[in-house]
């Protein structure tokens, strides 16, 4: 089969994000109660945005143009190692050292309540609970999917599968986190979510904040790099349109 590496590669990373998608909203209420949010559980920006990347992934699956070859540019490189680093971090730390529940074994069982006041109690095998709330989670998921390919020689130009990927982390990571969580919690100290109960030194201080912050930002500023001259063309496109407006 042509591509064999291209396609399996593809669709380890569709199901493993597709899969986030789907538990990410019994996770989050599980964790912090009922989200009141348009479009919540699965047609909110949080969602759809990542459901974007899932769709270039099975483009790729469809008609595979990714190139493995290694990339030696020191940059692209250095981005990669350091994605790949928190991927690593993150699911020895939590998965399996399980260092913000000391009380959790990885092998033992955890009871849940779902939804939250009904009653209904789950027990789980911890690690499938692990590896669907750590190892799918996008801070995981998307760290090892654009770890590995900025370390190769795959162009957007070249790969339309690619190019919905790389738009599909620009939304993601500059509407949804930067804009929508970041940027406000900064400027007002007022969080949402898992912000909503931290001050910005408290924030500063926790040690999943800086693996989430720096790994969503190296992907958000890859990504606009790949895409610079895309982005380019479309700010003039628009310029040049409010110009003759004018």
């Amino acid at each position: 089969m042509e591509k064999i590496k291209n396609r399996m590669f593809a669709l380890f990373f569709a199901i493993i994000i597709f899969l986030w998608i789907i538990w990410s909203s019994i996770w989050t209420e599980v964790q912090f109660g009922p989200v009141n949010a348009p479009g919540w559980p699965y047609f909110d920006p949080f969602h759809i945005t990542l459901f974007i990347i899932v769709l270039g992934l099975l483009y790729e699956f469809y008609r595979p143009s990714l190139d493995f070859t290694y990339n030696k540019n020191k940059r692209w490189t250095a981005s990669g190692i350091f994605l790949l680093a928190v991927a690593v971090i993150v699911v020895v730390a939590i998965m399996f050292l399980e260092i913000d529940e000391p009380e959790q074994n990885i092998l033992g069982s955890r009871t849940f309540e779902y939804p939250l006041g009904s009653g209904q109690i789950h027990v789980w095998p911890n690690l499938l609970w692990e590896f669907l709330s750590v190892f799918c989670m996008e801070t995981v998921s998307l760290s090892l999917l654009f770890g590995i390919i900025f370390m190769t020689k795959s162009i957007p130009d070249k790969s339309k599968s690619y190019k919905i990927m790389l738009i599909g982390a620009i939304a993601f990571e500059l509407f949804f986190l930067f804009l929508g969580f970041y940027l406000p919690f900064f400027i007002t100290g007022v969080g949402q979510g898992n912000l909503s109960k931290l001050t910005r030194v408290e924030l500063l201080t926790t040690y999943w904040f800086h693996w989430d912050f720096w790994s969503e930002l190296v992907i958000l500023v890859g990504a606009i790099l790949l895409l610079k001259t895309q982005i380019h063309g479309i700010l003039r496109f628009f310029m040049n349109k409010k110009f003759l407006q004018s």
